[in-house]
């Protein structure tokens, strides 16, 4: 298996499953629905990848990235404000690598894969956050190398294409980081 083979779509719920269970595994307090199921694909839009060990075919990592919470709620209050831009911003909820696979280039892959898909979908804008109880210093620099402009800590997330990403009352995580995605 080969690294480009390595990376696949989660696109069944028992697949999805396994990604929850990575998260689970991963991080504290994740809620039990935090992978959509894929009944709920039309509101979410998600992409969820997961990427195989080649040599022993275990989930090794896996990355989740769908429409923001932001967006969802006022699609489903009827407020067209993010309609126009529903379908070309994607939120990078959650990605974990297994603790015995770090440093191998995983996250990277996932995170060259992901932009693939989404520009595939034309995603035009992605963005994230990370949150205090994480590794930021790791982080920032991970998110910085690989394309993202990384917000100084407790800076709020910019404007993307004319709206705010961030919803009301949320906690503010650690910094925010976000990304252009160029046409193919």
């Amino acid at each position: 298996m080969s690294t480009a083979e390595a990376i696949s779509e989660a696109k069944t719920d028992t697949q999805r499953a396994d990604v929850q269970t990575l998260f689970e595994q991963t991080f504290h307090d994740i809620a039990p629905t935090t992978v959509p199921a894929v009944e709920h694909d039309n509101l979410y839009a998600p992409v969820v990848l997961r990427y195989h060990d080649p040599a022993t075919g275990r989930l090794a990592g896996a990355a989740l990235s769908c429409r923001a919470q932001v967006a969802i709620s006022m699609a489903m209050l009827k407020q067209g404000h993010y309609e126009p831009v529903m379908d070309r911003h994607s939120e990078l909820d959650l990605m974990a690598v297994a603790p015995e696979f770090r440093g191998r280039g995983i996250g990277g892959e996932l995170v060259r894969a992901m932009e693939d898909r989404l520009r595939e979908r034309g995603v035009r804008i992605w963005f994230g956050n990370a949150t205090s109880d994480l590794e930021t210093a790791k982080l920032r620099t991970f998110y910085a190398r690989h394309g993202f402009t990384v917000q100084p800590d407790g800076q709020p997330l910019p404007d993307l294409m004319g709206r705010s990403w961030i919803p009301p009352m949320q906690q503010q995580p650690a910094f925010y980081f976000y990304k252009q995605i160029k046409k193919g």
